[in-house]
């Protein structure tokens, strides 16, 4: 591919394919470079052309591919596992970066993690600069750690502890895109939890909110969390579209923007149970303080068995987020989205759309595609 690429990372995950079509619908002329890791070149190249084969055919899909440059790349190594011509051959191309490929697994040690979320971070930063061109980067909300109240757009660091690693790591990364900023183009955006499209429900990651919802639809009232917890919630298409808005906006260098609810749209966890509860048609969750479902773990593990023991196992690390009491200011981001007609939907707007993708896909076991 000859001409200028925007640089995509993270392009085979939940949000990164979502970016992805969304840029090749809207943007027509803007041409792609997909970093995509693979134990070898048709590895990756098949992990990427699964992005763009995961919702067109046809003609389309080979316009798609026209426009789309698969990149075996490892984030973790120099040069980004490249060759040094092939290195310099994507600087010189490269016209700007959207990096958001990250661990998102909360167990990771933390030096793994920070092999990813953060020397990730680093390479891309140096590619960006390298090519003389603005780095986008996607963080999260959740950077705020273990806060109450309220947490701001201009803050970071203001002394929080963390739930986990990913947390830290992200944060450790955002505070270096911050302090490279004041040398070279870089902006932030933090989402808070991610669900699927307002209006289908369409997304491949079952996580965060819907592990619990996922433990009440399989007849489990006792439901790990505080029913007055505040669940900022924004569906996927809000999200792209205001990283896709922002990124064209010559202000945003060095600022950190909130792809949040905010606090007057985000929901309490008892409003979601209750919402969960009408659609399918039973009694609503009876919440219990994530200690003590945590303390009663054994009893929990004699008394439950197959698919609903390995999901309460499995999403043990997400009850934090159910007894969370932080709102996110959004501020920044609403002066800057609002005049573009970008605005974070109310909960009542979309959720039962989530819910109604959830039960027809079986909580993503009969999605179309697998995310990787």
């Amino acid at each position: 591919m000859s001409g200028g690429v925007l640089v995509l990372t993270g392009a085979t995950g939940f949000l990164g394919r979502e970016l992805v079509h969304h840029l090749l619908r809207e943007e027509p002329d803007t041409r792609l470079a997909l970093l995509i890791r693979g134990r070898d070149e048709a590895e990756a190249r098949a992990r990427g052309l699964a992005v763009l084969g995961d919702r067109l055919t046809g003609e389309a899909l080979a316009a798609a591919q026209r426009r789309v440059e698969i990149v075996r790349a490892d984030l973790e190594r120099d040069q980004l596992g490249l060759d040094a011509a092939s290195h310099a051959a994507l600087v010189g191309r490269t016209v700007g970066v959207i990096h958001g490929a990250a661990s998102v697994s909360f167990a990771l040690p933390l030096a793994q993690a920070r092999a990813i979320n953060v020397e990730g971070t680093r390479k891309m930063l140096d590619l960006a600069r390298a090519a003389g061109c603005p780095l986008d980067y996607v963080g999260t909300a959740y950077v705020a750690g273990d806060r109450t109240g309220t947490a701001r757009e201009t803050e970071l660091d203001v002394g929080q502890a963390f739930h986990n690693t990913y947390e830290q790591t992200k944060l450790e990364a955002e505070a270096l895109v911050r302090a490279r900023a004041q040398e070279q183009p870089a902006a932030i955006y933090r989402p808070s939890i991610i669900v699927g499209d307002s209006q289908t429900g369409r997304t491949s990651s079952f996580k965060v909110l819907y592990w619990p919802l996922k433990i009440f639809t399989r007849g489990f009232r006792l439901v790990p969390g505080r029913p007055d917890a505040v669940i900022d919630v924004v569906p996927s298409d809000f999200v792209v579209r205001g990283i896709c808005h922002l990124r064209k906006q010559t202000g945003r260098f060095g600022q950190a923007y909130h792809l949040c609810a905010g606090p007057e749209r985000a929901a309490s966890l008892a409003q979601l149970g209750e919402a969960a509860a009408a659609f399918f048609g039973c009694k609503p969750p009876i919440f219990v303080e994530p200690k003590w479902f945590i303390r009663a773990r054994p009893l929990v593990d004699r008394l439950t068995f197959g698919r609903l023991r390995r999901i309460l196992t499995t999403g043990r690390v997400y009850t934090p987020y159910m007894s969370l009491r932080l709102f996110f200011d959004t501020s920044v981001a609403r002066a800057a989205l609002e005049p573009a007609g970008v605005v974070a939907p109310r909960v009542e707007e979309f959720f039962v759309n989530q819910l109604r993708f959830a039960r027809e896909t079986d909580w993503g076991k009969k999605l179309a595609y697998a995310e990787t």
